[in-house]
Parts: structure tokens; sequence; C-alpha cells
């Protein structure tokens, strides 16, 4: 399905100065700030921020908890050329705001490279699953489902057909924060990020 023809996701009503979100946090060693223009319905996150990989993360993080089934979406771009190759930003989805979360994560890198990302227990190893599609200094749809426990990203440029990858065997519990970051992999740098036609809808649980 082109990206042209993206299928409308519903935008929940309730607005906070965070738009959709609700709070922003900085996780772990990140420092970061998230500002909203209410007007487009776009955000401009930075971060900075070690890393996110290993068994810690280091992110600036704007959220919303949401239980059950799920299915967000952005376009996202990073603003300005930056220092590191694997900076990276987009969605997460986590338990906790601790580094050591669990998590399932939609990551655009730096250089292009797009990937989900997992841990799947608190403090273990990060694990990777990269995408076929790559989306060097491009405006990014990234779309991120979860449903009755598989996670689902859907990724393309403006204009393209989505790749779409899925993701099982990772438990993470009903009711969990999710939202978009951005970690500059440099704990000296802060980096920029634009993230506008952001949407959240919940999707109903499969009958039994």
């Amino acid at each position: 399905m082109a990206v042209s023809c993206l299928f409308a996701l519903a935008l929940w009503a309730a607005q906070t100065p965070l738009g959709v979100f609700a709070a922003d946090t900085n996780v772990g060693g990140a420092t970061g700030s998230t500002l909203y223009d209410p007007q487009q319905r776009a955000y401009v996150i930075s971060g900075s921020g070690q890393n996110m990989w290993d068994r810690r993360d280091d992110f600036h993080f704007v959220w919303k908890r949401i239980s059950g089934n799920f299915i967000v979406s952005t376009r996202a771009r990073f603003l300005g050329t930056g220092r590191e190759e694997h900076r990276k930003i987009g969605w997460t989805i986590r338990p906790a705001l601790d580094p050591g979360s669990a998590h399932v994560t939609a990551a655009l890198h730096g250089n292009g490279l797009m990937s989900l990302q997992f841990r799947r227990k608190p403090g273990a190893i990060t694990e990777e699953e990269k995408s076929a599609d790559s989306l060097p200094h491009a405006d990014a749809i990234i779309r991120l489902e979860r449903r009755d426990g598989v996670y689902i990203l859907s990724v393309a440029q403006v204009g393209d057909t989505f790749v779409t990858q899925r993701l099982a065997g990772v438990t993470l519990p009903d009711t969990v924060y999710v939202g978009l970051f951005v970690c500059s992999h440099n704990a000296t740098v802060t980096e920029r990020a634009t993230f506008r036609n952001v949407h959240i809808a919940t999707r109903a649980r499969r009958s039994r």
C-alpha cells in the first residue's frame, strides 16, 4: 500500500500542551526537550544520550500510557547533518521509564538504517531485526502496531510503498509507555528531529 494512500488513523481527541502525549521524560543520562506546534500538529524533539543499545538506553522521550492493541504513525525527519551515523529517532514501547527496561523500538538511524530493536527482559542485551528498507536523508513514514502481542513495523519514504516486518515472541505488559524519542548516540551532543502527522489509535482485541 502506497504511503499516499495511508489509511486514516483516529487522532485522540484529548489534547495537552504536548498534543496527543501526556508528558516528556529524559531517560537514563540523556537531556532534551519537546516543542509542540498545535497549528501544524508537529513536534520538534531534541535529545542527547550515549546510545540505545546493549543493556541500557539514554534518550529523550515524549509518551502516553496505552493499553491493549494500538497503532501509531508519524512522518519523521532528522534536523541537521548530525555527528553520529547511528543517532536514532522513532517510536518506542516500554513498560517502564528506566534505561534498562524491556522494550520494542522502531529506530531510524542517521545513516538511513531502519530496524526493530528490542529487549526481552529488563537489563537484557538489546536485539535487532533490520528492515529491508533504508531511508537516508528522507522524510520517513514510521508506523508501529501492536496486534495481540505481535509487533508490526511498516516504513517507507513519502510516496513509496510500505516495507513491513513482524516481531513475535517479545512479551510486554498490557499497559505500556508509547511515544517518540531522540537519541544522539553521543552523550556530549544534542540532536533534533521533526515529527509530523502524529497519530495514535487503539484497536479492539481479537475475539476468542
